[in-house]
């Protein structure tokens, strides 16, 4: 359910996007403000793209949510406060918390609208470590960091 939540999502957020686009190009005067002249096809035309970003947006969950390993072989307790200094640092803050699961949330509203309020991180406890996911490039940013911060090597 949470991917076809996802996919219909990003179909709005992308025609959206497209149609802020077109609007601002009709407004400074770079094409002309007929959809027949904007799209080869007019109307036509409108069946085609939106189809084109159905097709985008129901593969895009896919590629753009991942979940990824991070080893680190201590209790959530012993390195919570070294954890939550980092990604306090990085802008998240704990939405909810568990001896198993930890999640966390983009703290400027800013960030949770660019990231149309898909910014939650899910800390799990896994076997030999955690899993963080997440948005693919947020959950390699965040765990490839943690990772270092509590790696024995910075103690």
């Amino acid at each position: 359910m949470k991917y076809l939540i996802r996919s219909v999502k990003y179909f709005f957020y992308f025609a959206f996007l497209t149609t802020a686009i077109v609007y601002a190009l009709v407004l400074i005067g770079a094409v002309e403000g007929n959809i027949n002249t904007i799209f080869e096809g007019g109307y036509n035309a409108l069946w085609k793209i939106a189809i084109f970003f159905a097709l985008v947006a129901a593969v895009y969950p896919k590629v753009g949510f991942i979940s990824r390993h991070i080893a680190v072989d201590r209790d959530w307790n012993e390195i919570r406060n070294e954890a939550v200094e980092y990604f306090r640092e990085k802008r998240y803050v704990i939405e909810s918390e568990n001896e198993e699961k930890v999640t966390l949330r983009f703290k400027d509203m800013a960030g949770r609208i660019s990231k149309m309020f898909e910014d939650r991180i899910t800390l799990t406890r896994a076997a030999g470590g955690y899993e963080l996911e997440g948005l693919r490039k947020d959950v390699w940013r965040l765990a490839t960091g943690l990772e270092h911060r509590l790696s024995p090597d910075n103690e």
